[in-house]
């Protein structure tokens, strides 16, 4: 079962994810938090994995600064920016910060519960909709291939195109009927070929580079 910390200072929306995240067998709400003390106080006493972080908590700096404190004194526990907020600028310090995801308030409870999964497992997350932003404020060409586009194998291919529609390692391995580790060998071989340190990176070069 994971266990969720949300932080929030607005109680109803609280109250809403809450009872969407109830229903759920995997995942379970251990506490609810109204302010940045409250929240710290509920990391040093009990056991959390996943916070849902909204960045104006009550304000911009508040939940910036939180999500760093989480970062540093619990490297083990994954926070996930849910927020209104869809700037870019806001989305790379939450990143910067240590989010390992972004959603917007406007979220659906399977895309809250993916990314709850996702992010418990290791992974980060980001739908197309946040990439889209991203990419969006970023339109220069990648200069890390020397504009030429890598020779990629087929199944390279594959696995880029999936990772631009924002599947999962193991959803990857589902659909391509191979192991997650196999996943992770050419995502590994892409970032290396493409020059990049991240998928972020690697989906925005291959986009300039019209490989997807």
């Amino acid at each position: 079962m994971i266990s969720v910390l949300i932080a929030d200072d607005h109680n109803v929306f609280v109250e809403g994810i809450e009872s969407l995240i109830s229903s759920s067998a995997a995942v379970t709400v251990t506490e609810r938090c109204y302010d940045v003390a409250s929240a710290k106080t509920a990391l040093e006493q009990l056991a959390i994995d996943v916070v849902l972080l909204d960045i104006s908590f009550p304000n911009v700096d508040d939940g910036l600064g939180l999500c760093d404190h989480i970062t540093r004194h619990y490297p083990h526990i994954r926070v996930i920016a849910l927020t209104m907020h869809d700037d870019a600028s806001l989305i790379k310090r939450m990143v910067k910060k240590g989010a390992r995801g972004y959603l917007l308030k406007n979220t659906t409870k399977l895309e809250l519960l993916q990314a709850i999964q996702t992010v418990h497992a290791g992974e980060t997350y980001f739908n197309a909709s946040i990439t889209q932003i991203l990419l969006a404020d970023d339109p220069k060409p990648r200069k890390s291939t020397g504009g030429l586009r890598p020779n990629l194998t087929p199944r390279e291919s594959e696995v880029l195109t999936l990772i631009a529609q924002g599947l999962t390692t193991q959803q990857m391995a589902s659909q391509l009927f191979v192991s997650a580790k196999a996943v992770e060998f050419h995502r590994s071989s892409l970032l290396l070929k493409f020059g990049v340190p991240n998928t972020a990176l690697l989906i925005r070069t291959a986009i300039d580079l019209q490989c997807i």
